[in-house]
């Protein structure tokens, strides 16, 4: 049993490089990692690995998804700068279009991501929203009013209420019906890894 769990370590770190997107692989190490510590935590088998062997991959869980926040929806805020002249009008539309522009790319790319756990779930969804939602509320309360002066045009900038941007991040990583369990690799890594485990593995890593 010992050399199972090595074998899917092994396997977690081999399909972690597989992905090109770095942002993905650390989404998939963070679901992975506390898949590992959140179901053998309590078992036999969690007792016989120890308390270290859990903790380690508690915190791993939490490193990577403290990279995987920075730097994705991490970023977003940056584009609502307050400096120069920011109560020019010109400058908060092009801050708000640059913003809508970085917000649709990224929630685009990561409405098919899935993270099966609830509660991990639920607490990277907040985490998001806590990074993006308060500095685009306080945005939008200081300098939305200019944008709204333009009539019907405005919708192109003020794109979203403060509402509906927490709303579609809270709804992130939920799982999809007939998608559960699936996820892209590469395949040369898949079939040379593939020894006898995989099936343990790839329950544990339902993403995209």
């Amino acid at each position: 049993m010992l050399s199972i769990i090595k074998a899917i370590e092994l396997n977690l770190e081999t399909w972690m490089k597989s992905y090109e997107d770095n942002t993905l692989s650390n989404f998939f190490a963070m679901n992975n990692h506390y898949h590992l510590y959140k179901h053998l935590k309590g078992t036999k088998l969690g007792e016989i690995l120890g308390d270290s062997w859990l903790r380690e991959h508690e915190q791993y869980k939490d490193y990577y998804a403290a990279i995987f926040l920075r730097d994705s929806w991490g970023k977003l805020p940056s584009h609502l700068s307050r400096e120069g002249r920011a109560t020019a009008r010109d400058l908060v539309k092009k801050r708000l279009k640059t913003f809508n522009e970085a917000f649709d790319e990224m929630y685009n790319k990561q409405s098919n991501w899935v993270v099966p756990d609830r509660d991990l779930r639920e607490k990277t969804s907040q985490l998001i929203v806590q990074s993006v939602v308060p500095v685009y509320r306080s945005y939008m309360q200081n300098y939305g009013p200019l944008v709204e002066q333009e009539g019907n045009s405005s919708s192109k900038y003020a794109k979203y209420s403060v509402q509906s941007l927490e709303q579609m991040l809270s709804s992130l990583f939920l799982p999809k019906p007939g998608r559960y369990g699936s996820f892209k690799v590469n395949r040369r890594v898949s079939d040379k890894f593939d020894n006898g485990v995989p099936a343990l593995h790839r329950a544990a890593s339902a993403i995209v």
